[in-house]
């Protein structure tokens, strides 16, 4: 999936988390920036990706050490950014925390979607990819998947 796909995929997992957590989210505002911003994290490890563009050391080091859709798109860094946020001590560190953990996982459920797959149990090497795939970049594929999520996006914010 391109940058703007996952970007509307960020933003749906919000608000499905806001839908499934409404109690405890006391800044909107955070949880939403930082999903958009963990919708985009994942791909650290593709140095032209719009987040590799951005810090070009960090992408390339990611990249030579582990490769494409490895650590990066796997359960073990989901946990990671679980527990490193968690240790924010301050009002709506808790929505940063699901913020970046929802759209980190959005990114992954995306990629999921292409026929590479991700390796989500990564150190384990197989991939994991759903039976129907949309090939990234494909014009029709991507603006299906970006209307899917809008319409989740619109359903969990009128509920």
């Amino acid at each position: 999936m391109n940058a703007p796909t996952h970007i509307v995929g960020g933003v749906a997992a919000a608000a499905l988390t806001v839908y499934l957590d409404p109690i405890q989210v006391y800044e909107p505002l955070y949880l939403y920036s930082a999903a958009i911003v963990g919708s985009l994290l994942p791909d650290i490890c593709h140095p032209r990706s719009m987040v590799g563009r951005k810090i070009p050391v960090v992408s390339k080091g990611v990249n030579k050490f582990f490769g494409h859709r490895t650590i990066t798109h796997s359960l073990l860094f989901i946990l990671f950014i679980y527990w490193g946020m968690g240790h924010l001590d301050f009002r709506g560190a808790y929505d940063l925390q699901m913020g970046l953990v929802a759209g980190v996982i959005s990114h992954i459920v995306l990629d999921m979607i292409t026929p590479q797959g991700v390796q989500f149990l990564y150190p384990i090497k197989s991939k994991i990819k759903t039976p129907l795939h949309v090939k990234t970049g494909s014009i029709i594929g991507e603006t299906c998947v970006i209307f899917v999520l809008l319409v989740i996006v619109a359903y969990f914010n009128m509920a």
